[in-house]
C-alpha cells in the first residue's frame, strides 16, 4: 500500500471529503471540505491512514488517505486544456445513458470537477470522473471551470497566483457580471443547512459559502473569514461595498447582495441555513446583532 510522502500530488476521488487540523477526526471539528477532482499536495508523511496536504486554494489540513489518488505533474498541467466542468447544480447526476431513465453511476456535489468527452445528445454531455468513471450530465447542471490549479504548479509557495488568477478573470470578464455572477452562485446555496468546516450543498458554513460562489466564478479568496495579503480581496470602506463584496464580523462572513440585504451561513438558532438577512433597520430580516458588529469589508476589485 502507498505511503504518502511529503511533495507528492493527488486527486480526490471521492464525492466528497473533509479536512481536520489533526490526523484524527475525533480530536475537534472539520475544518474544511474538498470535493471530487479536486486537486491537493502532501505537505509530510502520512501517519496512521491520514495525509497531511494543501489545497490547490492553499488551506492546509489532514485527509483520510482512502480519499486520494495519485496525480502526476504533467496530469496536474495538462487539466488546464482538458475541458474541465464542475458541477453546477446541488447534485450533478451520472448516468450510463444520455437520459434521466438510464443507470445512476454516481452523484456530485456542487463544485466538484470532471473532464469533458467530445460527445453530445440531445442536450447532454459525455463526461469522464476523476474516480474513472464515464457517462452521460445534462447540460444545465454542469459549467465551465473557471479557476485553476496554478499554486500547485508553483510548488505551493507563491501565493502571488492567487492575484495573478483574479487579473486574468478580471480582463474576461466585465466587473458587474462578475459580481452578478457571485451572487447568483451564493443564492443558489439558499437554505443550504449550516456546518461547519462545510463547503456543500448538504452543509455550508460562512466562509465555505463566500469561497465557493468566489471559486465558482473563477477567483481563488481565503478559505477562513478573514482578510490575507497573499489573497486578491482588500480592505474597503462598509459606505463603499457593492454586490458580491464580502462583510466581516468577529468570526464571521456574509456575502453582499445589494439594496443594503446580504446574504450568509449561520448556525443562529432561529435560522442554522444560508439566509439572507439586512444591514436597513427598518426591515423585518434585519439582524442588528450582525450589523453592530461589523469589522471591516473588502472586495477583489
Amino acid at each position: 500500500m502507498k505511503e504518502w510522502k511529503k511533495g507528492e500530488l493527488a486527486l480526490v476521488t471521492v464525492p466528497a471529503a473533509f479536512l481536520y487540523a489533526q490526523p484524527d477526526d475525533a480530536a475537534g471539528p472539520q475544518t474544511d471540505e474538498v470535493m471530487s477532482g479536486w486537486a491537493v499536495a502532501a505537505t509530510g508523511a502520512e501517519q496512521a491512514g491520514w495525509v497531511p496536504i494543501q489545497t490547490h486554494y492553499g488551506y492546509l489540513g489532514w485527509i483520510r488517505r482512502e480519499a486520494l489518488t495519485p496525480l502526476t505533474e504533467e496530469s496536474l498541467a495538462s487539466r488546464r486544456e482538458d475541458g474541465m466542468l464542475r458541477a453546477a447544480s446541488a447534485w450533478m447526476d451520472i448516468y450510463d445513458q444520455p437520459k434521466v431513465q438510464g443507470r445512476l453511476i454516481v452523484s456530485l456535489p456542487r463544485g466538484s470537477f470532471v473532464s469533458r468527452a467530445e460527445e453530445e445528445k440531445d442536450g447532454w454531455i459525455r463526461i469522464r470522473t476523476f474516480q474513472g468513471a464515464e457517462g452521460w450530465v445534462h447540460e444545465r447542471d454542469t459549467a465551465p471551470r473557471m479557476d485553476d490549479d496554478s499554486f500547485l504548479m508553483d510548488g505551493g509557495e507563491q501565493a502571488v497566483c492567487f492575484h495573478r488568477l483574479r487579473e486574468r478573470i478580471l480582463k474576461k470578464i466585465p466587473e458587474y457580471e462578475l459580481r452578478m455572477g457571485v451572487v447568483r452562485s451564493a443564492l443558489a446555496y439558499l437554505g443550504a443547512p449550516y456546518r461547519w468546516g462545510g463547503k456543500a450543498p448538504g452543509g455550508i458554513d460562512c466562509s465555505g459559502l463566500a469561497f465557493m460562489c468566489w471559486m465558482e466564478n473563477g477567483i481563488l479568496i481565503y478559505r477562513d473569514a478573514q482578510i490575507l495579503p497573499q489573497y486578491p480581496v482588500r480592505k474597503i470602506e462598509p459606505a463603499n461595498i457593492r454586490e458580491g463584496d464580502l462583510i466581516f464580523f468577529p468570526g464571521h462572513v456574509a456575502v453582499y447582495l445589494g439594496n443594503g440585504k446580504y446574504i450568509h451561513a449561520t448556525a443562529y438558532a432561529k435560522t442554522p441555513w444560508v439566509t439572507v438577512n439586512s444591514l436597513n433597520p427598518a426591515d423585518a430580516d434585519y439582524r442588528e446583532d450582525l450589523a453592530a458588529g461589523i469589522t471591516e469589508c473588502g472586495t477583489i476589485f
